[in-house]
């Protein structure tokens, strides 16, 4: 029940709740004289007398005094209240203190009507009063000291049930709000993410501003201040309750209630704000995850199209040095465009990169799309740099194969030749005819090694194994049999070329060797007919020697001559 909607018991003050207490610290609810109570029925007395013991239910254990001032009055006029207060109070009665009515016959008639109540009662001079409750205690009506302004009072109270009223509305807009924006709808696109965004940074920002407490802690602010009394009369009053911070008028602990109440709304104020600002940073993070993941994307689905694009003419390797060329020229100006595009990739990396740095709220699912990006990437140069190799190792094979090729009739020629060798007499010739065969040999081997090696790198490259991935399984199998063809061709001609050239060499070898045995017999020659013939011809007319002395120095000359012949 609120004082609106008694508005008009409260103002004619039929009954009050003015904060002073008993000697046993029970409230009191007081009939003041001054008012014609029997203007209200049962019921109604019964809600207002409700209405005033609520202001303390809160109290653990609600016990309530009343004071009936029946001066002025008569029986008739009061004895509903008593019978409210049996049937119909539904709080504990501490006590009832009737002050004396004038006539004697009321006086009388209370003492034969109160009997049949069962509340604690009794019939109270003005002086007697003071006895049973403290003077302090009791209004100014009843010869006491209370502070008890109604006016003041109902003021206090109309504003405080609209406070709170108020209050309570606005605490339950900012909890529907607050549960609302609980509601985070993390869009998996970026064109919803970027709604949710412009939605939050317009319907519920405006929804907030909307929900105003200033006017709600102001009015908290005057409650409080009339606790502390706010008229003139109380002047010394006031300035000691503001330096103390207290209030000398609250006697239900309403300041207590009234700071909960303007705190709760600051907590709830606070509280949606914080919320709308991190859901504010949360959808900005999925609107960049949204973002990042788009451009992943649009990557993947680039990377994938060159890898169909390059798939097709993977295996083809060239026939020919020129179309070997030719593909090459074409692959690298194809690898170089998509080359190109590795900046955007590294920076997309390092948006990713940043957006973990920030403590994203997504961590694993930007470090996800990373690697994919990243495994994308690094499929693609794989490929590129693969064939780019097998297309260079082919356009070397083809120049060494052709190279090989087109000096095979010269080869043949210089390893068969048929100039009649017994017309040459000079060794030098020989010799050098031989180490030009041997050079020859050489630049023939080393051109076949090199095609041999460059054949074989090609046949590795292209093998099944490494030429194996998610998307395509290439198959090089024509390329290689080109390869092998081009070798056995090359090793039949190369084995043709060995047997002429072992055969030439063998021929050279011999009018070598003959040669050199006619030049050493024609010393032998020479010589015997220079010196030999000449040597015997002078000793032989000598004759034997006519003294031992000389036959032995012709003994001696003719054995030195002997020695010098072997």
């Amino acid at each position: 029940m609120k004082a609106a909607e008694i508005k008009s018991y409260l103002e004619e003050k039929y009954a009050f709740l003015s904060g002073a207490v008993d000697k046993k610290g029970y409230l009191i609810i007081t009939f003041p004289s001054s008012t014609s109570i029997e203007k209200l029925s049962g019921e109604e007395l019964k809600k207002l007398l409700i209405y005033l013991a609520s202001i303390n239910s809160s109290n653990g254990d609600p016990r309530f005094t009343f004071i009936v001032d029946m001066r002025q009055r008569t029986w008739e006029n009061c004895k509903h209240i008593f019978k409210v207060l049996q049937e119909q109070f539904p709080y504990k009665i501490e006590h009832v203190y009737i002050v004396k009515p004038d006539g004697f016959w009321d006086k009388h008639k209370i003492s034969l009507g109160m009997s049949k109540y069962t509340f604690d009662h009794s019939v109270e001079s003005l002086e007697s009063l003071t006895y049973a409750i403290d003077r302090n205690q009791l209004t100014a009506d009843l010869n006491g000291t209370f502070p008890y302004n109604h006016i003041r009072w109902l003021d206090f109270r109309l504003n405080l049930e609209s406070f709170v009223y108020n209050s309570k509305e606005t605490l339950h807009a900012y909890e529907l709000l607050y549960n609302e924006l609980q509601q985070v709808d993390l869009s998996n696109n970026v064109i919803r993410a970027q709604d949710a965004i412009e939605t939050h940074m317009t319907v519920f920002k405006d929804q907030l501003s909307r929900v105003n407490i200033e006017p709600l802690i102001n009015d908290g602010q005057h409650l409080l201040n009339m606790l502390r009394g706010n008229n003139l009369e109380n002047e010394n009053l006031l300035l000691k309750a503001h330096q103390q911070r207290t209030y000398p008028f609250d006697y239900f602990d309403e300041a207590r209630k009234i700071s909960l109440v303007m705190d709760n709304l600051r907590s709830a104020k606070e509280r949606c704000f914080q919320l709308w600002h991190q859901k504010k940073n949360r959808l900005e993070q999925n609107l960049q995850l949204r973002l990042f993941e788009q451009d992943c994307d649009r990557l993947c689905a680039w990377i994938g199209n060159s890898r169909s694009i390059l798939g097709p003419k993977y295996t083809d390797i060239g026939s020919s040095c020129s179309q070997a060329m030719q593909l090459l020229a074409e692959h690298e100006q194809f690898a170089k465009v998509c080359l190109n595009n590795e900046t955007v990739i590294r920076r997309t990396q390092n948006v990713g990169d940043r957006l973990i740095a920030s403590g994203h709220y997504a961590t694993n699912a930007i470090k996800s799309q990373m690697n994919r990006l990243n495994d994308e990437w690094q499929s693609l140069t794989r490929l590129l740099d693969n064939r780019t190799n097998i297309l260079t190792a082919s356009l070397q094979f083809h120049q060494k194969a052709d190279e090989y090729l087109v000096q095979v009739p010269t080869w043949k020629h210089l390893c068969s030749l048929t100039d009649d060798l017994t017309t040459i007499e000079s060794m030098e010739h020989l010799e050098r005819l031989l180490q030009q065969h041997f050079n020859l040999s050489e630049n023939i081997s080393r051109i076949y090694a090199q095609i041999c090696n460059d054949g074989k790198a090609i046949i590795d490259s292209v093998a099944p194994s490494q030429q194996t991935t998610n998307d395509y399984q290439f198959d090089f199998r024509a390329g290689a049999k080109h390869i092998l063809e081009i070798v056995q061709e090359i090793l039949v001609n190369h084995r043709y070329l060995d047997a002429k050239w072992n055969q030439r060499k063998g021929y050279l070898q011999q009018r070598l060797s003959f040669v050199a045995f006619a030049n050493d017999v024609q010393q032998i020659l020479d010589w015997i007919e220079k010196h030999g013939d000449a040597f015997l011809q002078k000793n032989l007319a000598v004759g034997i020697g006519k003294s031992l002395r000389q036959a032995k120095k012709l003994d001696k000359m003719h054995t030195d001559f002997e020695m010098a012949i072997k």
